[in-house]
C-alpha cells in the first residue's frame, strides 16, 4: 500500500489528520477506547507502514508523535481500561484504590495503589491500625476486582446472580467514584445501600431463589437475608455483616429522609458496602487475594 503523506509530516498537519480520523470512527459508531487503539494503527497504514514495532524504544517515531497527539486530544481517564474502583477513608478524607491487574505472580506495594500523597502515604504506613484497615479495604477491592471475573460453576450460570452481582458492583463502583470525586458525599449513600441490598439478593439467588421468590420472602429484610445466606454458606461471615448492616440506615426511608448521615458515616457505609460485596464475591468465586500477600494480622475492618 503506498503511502498517501509523505515524512515528514508538520505537527500541525498530523494533528488534524488524527482529528479527523478520530471524527470519522466517532462517527461510525466506534467507542473511544477501540478508537484510541485503532486510529494509530490506521494512521499509520495511510504513511505506507505495514509492519513496525507498537512500543519501546523501536517505536516509529510518527507512531510516537501519534501516540502523544492522542495523549493531548484526550485526558487518561477518557479511555482508560482499568478495573474496579474503591474507596478508603483515611481519617475524613475519600481516597480512591485502583488495584492493579496482575498476570502470573507479582510483587507490589499496595499502598501505592492508593489516591493519597506521598507524606499521607508515610505518615498512613506509621499508623498500624489504620494501615491494617487500608490493607483489609484494599483486598475486599481487589476480590470484588478479580472474583466478579472469575465466579465458579454453578454460580456462573444462574443468570439472576450475575445480573444481580454485576449490579451491586455497578452502585458500587458509582459510590467510590461521588466520595473521590469531590462530589456532595451524600450522593453515595444511595448507591451503597443498594449495592447492600442487590449483593445479599445476588447470594439468595445463587440458592436458585427466583426474583419473585426473593421480593416475596425477603422484600427489604437485609438481615433476614444475611441470616439465610449464613445458613447456606459456612465460609460467610454472617456475624460480620450483620453488624455491618445494623448500622446503616434503612434504604426506602433514605430515599426521602432530609437528614442524610455524616461525611464520616458515608465513609463507614461505603466501606461497610464494600466488604459486604467482596464477601459474597469470594463465596461464589473462591477468589482470596490476601492468601497471597504477607500479612500478620486478621481482619480488622470492618469490626
Amino acid at each position: 500500500m503506498s503511502a498517501i503523506y509523505v515524512e515528514p509530516v508538520s505537527d500541525a498537519e498530523l494533528l488534524h489528520m488524527v482529528v479527523d480520523l478520530d471524527r470519522e470512527m466517532f462517527g461510525n459508531g466506534v467507542e473511544i477506547r477501540q478508537r484510541t487503539f485503532a486510529l494509530p494503527g490506521q494512521l499509520m497504514q495511510r504513511f505506507g507502514y505495514m509492519s513496525y514495532i507498537c512500543s519501546g524504544p523501536d517505536m516509529p517515531p510518527l507512531l510516537a508523535r501519534i501516540n502523544g497527539l492522542l495523549r493531548q486530544l484526550y485526558r487518561p481517564q477518557d479511555f482508560a481500561s482499568g478495573g474496579h474502583i474503591g474507596v478508603f477513608m483515611y481519617r475524613d478524607i475519600f481516597a480512591k484504590i485502583s488495584v492493579p491487574w496482575v498476570f502470573g505472580t507479582a510483587s507490589f506495594d499496595p499502598l501505592k495503589f492508593v489516591d493519597l500523597t506521598e507524606l499521607q502515604r508515610q505518615v498512613l504506613a506509621s499508623e498500624i491500625v489504620d494501615l491494617e484497615f487500608y490493607l483489609d479495604q484494599f483486598n475486599d477491592v481487589a476480590d470484588i476486582q478479580y472474583g466478579y471475573l472469575e465466579v465458579k460453576m454453578p454460580f456462573s450460570e444462574y443468570e439472576l446472580l450475575m445480573r444481580f452481582a454485576g449490579l451491586a458492583k455497578l452502585q458500587l463502583h458509582a459510590a467510590s467514584a461521588i466520595l473521590t470525586g469531590g462530589y456532595d458525599f451524600r450522593g453515595a449513600s444511595q448507591s451503597a445501600l443498594l449495592a447492600t441490598e442487590l449483593i445479599l439478593k445476588a447470594a439468595a439467588a445463587g440458592q436458585g431463589l427466583s426474583e419473585k421468590e426473593i421480593k416475596v420472602r425477603f422484600g427489604h429484610d437485609l438481615l433476614k437475608l444475611t441470616n439465610f445466606v449464613g445458613q447456606c454458606w459456612a465460609g460467610f461471615d454472617a456475624d460480620r455483616v450483620e453488624g455491618v448492616i445494623s448500622r446503616q440506615p434503612a434504604y426506602v426511608p433514605n430515599r426521602y429522609a432530609s437528614e442524610q448521615p455524616s461525611r464520616t458515616e458515608v465513609g463507614h457505609l461505603v466501606m461497610g458496602a464494600q466488604y459486604i460485596v467482596s464477601e459474597i464475591i469470594r463465596q461464589i468465586s473462591d477468589r482470596r487475594f490476601r492468601d497471597g500477600m504477607t500479612l500478620g494480622f486478621h481482619r480488622r475492618y470492618p469490626a
